[in-house]
């Protein structure tokens, strides 16, 4: 048994250790939502469209070109991509609705793949925007997700920043704020506050407001 034994383990260090597939490198945000869609109008970016009311007083929607008819706390889902390399995924329900407009809540998951944050102006012409609450910590000499800012550590005139603004300096509950582009046609204005720090690292919560630009 000893013999077969050591066979057995020489043959398993001669096995070559396979490691998983990397994927895909991209940013994720994962939160909840609140649109609006007026009547005869298309939740923008989707094909989710609010017709008003029906006679027996359920609302009529069309999804992919179908009429359905919704009734408050119904479901209203879509899944699909805005601009190149990203992903939408909403999970509604109907709020309130009436012959001026209808109101959806629930989650949202979206995803950009490959992003290469870059400060900018975001564009006023949009397909869709989404404004996400988001938190993190973050390590010291590490990068605020989406950003370019980075956490330098605690010093006595509070948070220092990198690649913030000329005033690298935040207190507890300061605002951090910053704009760009992720990739082409995926703007992002961040509003944040710092909630907690030290030497080690920041406590940054506030909200993602993201942009798919035309």
């Amino acid at each position: 048994m000893a013999v077969v034994a050591l066979l057995w383990i020489t043959r398993c260090q001669n096995v070559p250790i396979v490691s998983p597939p990397t994927p895909p490198r991209q940013i994720a945000y994962d939160g909840a939502v609140t649109l609006q869609v007026a009547s005869g109008s298309t939740l923008p970016g989707t094909n989710i469209t609010y017709e008003g009311k029906a006679p027996d007083g359920r609302a009529i929607m069309r999804i992919n070109g179908l009429q359905a008819l919704k009734s408050t706390a119904d479901s209203v889902n879509w899944t699909g991509a805005l601009v190149l390399f990203s992903l939408v995924d909403l999970n509604l329900r109907v709020v309130t609705y009436d012959n001026s407009g209808m109101t959806l809540a629930g989650t949202i998951h979206l995803v950009v793949q490959d992003p290469t944050p870059t400060p900018a102006d975001p564009s006023t012409n949009l397909i869709a925007d989404f404004t996400i609450p988001v938190t993190y910590i973050v390590s010291r000499y590490q990068t605020v997700p989406g950003t370019v800012i980075s956490y330098v550590g605690a010093k006595p005139e509070g948070a220092e920043f990198a690649n913030l603004d000329q005033y690298p300096y935040r207190q507890r509950f300061d605002s951090v704020v910053w704009q760009g582009r992720l990739r082409d046609r995926v703007a992002i204005r961040y509003e944040l506050r710092v909630l907690d720090f030290n030497d080690d690292r920041a406590v940054l919560g506030g909200t993602a407001h993201i942009m798919f630009e035309k």
